[in-house]
C-alpha cells in the first residue's frame, strides 16, 4: 500500500512539475511576446508606419517633459490591469493593420494619406472605447486652463466624454474630427459638423 502511494505521488508530482513548468513557460511567452510586439521598432518595420512615426517625432508630445513616447504609449493600453486590452489590441488591431499592409499600396505618403481618415477613425474609436486610458497614463490630475477648458472637461462627468473626444489632432497629420459618440452609436464614422465662421449664413 505504501509502495503504491509512493509510486502515485512520484508520478503525480512529476506531472504537477511538468504542468507548472508549462504554465510558467506559457506566461513567459505571452508576456515576452507582448513586450516584443509593443516595441516601436516592431511597429515601424511596416513601411506605412514610418509616416506617422515621423509625425510623432515632430509633435509637441515628443520630447515633452524629457519623454519620447513610442507607438505603444498611445495605441496599446499598458500595465497589468490593462493586459487583456493590450492582447486584444495586438490580435485585432494588429491583424487588421497587417492585412491592410498587404491589401493597400502605402509606398508613398500620398497613397498612405488616401486611407488616413479611416485609420484615424479606428485609432480614435479604440481610445474612445478604452476611456482614453493611454492618455491618462501620462496626463494625471489635469488642470484645464480657463473656463471653456473646464466646461469641456466637465463633459467627462456629464456626457460620457473622454480625452479623445476633444483632443483628436495632437500628434499626427490633421484629418477632420469625428463625433465619437455618434460614431459609436451608429457603428460607422460620423464627422463633426464644421463650425460656421461669424458672418456666414
Amino acid at each position: 500500500m505504501v509502495g503504491k502511494l509512493r509510486q502515485y505521488l512520484s508520478v503525480s508530482g512529476g506531472a504537477l512539475l511538468v504542468g507548472a513548468l508549462l504554465v510558467v513557460g506559457s506566461i513567459a511567452v505571452v508576456f515576452g511576446g507582448e513586450h516584443a510586439l509593443s516595441r516601436t521598432e516592431f511597429c515601424v518595420s511596416c513601411h506605412s508606419q514610418t509616416y506617422p512615426y515621423e509625425e510623432l517625432k515632430k509633435s509637441s508630445h515628443y520630447g515633452a517633459l524629457g519623454a519620447d513616447p513610442g507607438c505603444k504609449d498611445c495605441h496599446v493600453p499598458q500595465g497589468l490591469g490593462n493586459f487583456h486590452l493590450a492582447l486584444w489590441t495586438h490580435m485585432y488591431d494588429g491583424a487588421r493593420a497587417v492585412l491592410a499592409e498587404m491589401k493597400y499600396d502605402y509606398s508613398t505618403v500620398e497613397k498612405f494619406n488616401e486611407r488616413r481618415q479611416i485609420m484615424a477613425h479606428y485609432a480614435r474609436m479604440s481610445l474612445k472605447n478604452w476611456d482614453s486610458v493611454t492618455c491618462r497614463d501620462c496626463h494625471k490630475n489635469t488642470k484645464p486652463p480657463g473656463a471653456s477648458a473646464k466646461a469641456a472637461h466637465k463633459k467627462m462627468e456629464t456626457e460620457g466624454a473622454t480625452c479623445i473626444d476633444c483632443h483628436q489632432n495632437l500628434v499626427h497629420k490633421k484629418v477632420p474630427e469625428m463625433d465619437l459618440n455618434a460614431s459609436k452609436a451608429q457603428g460607422t464614422m460620423v464627422l463633426k459638423e464644421e463650425k460656421k465662421e461669424k458672418g456666414e449664413d
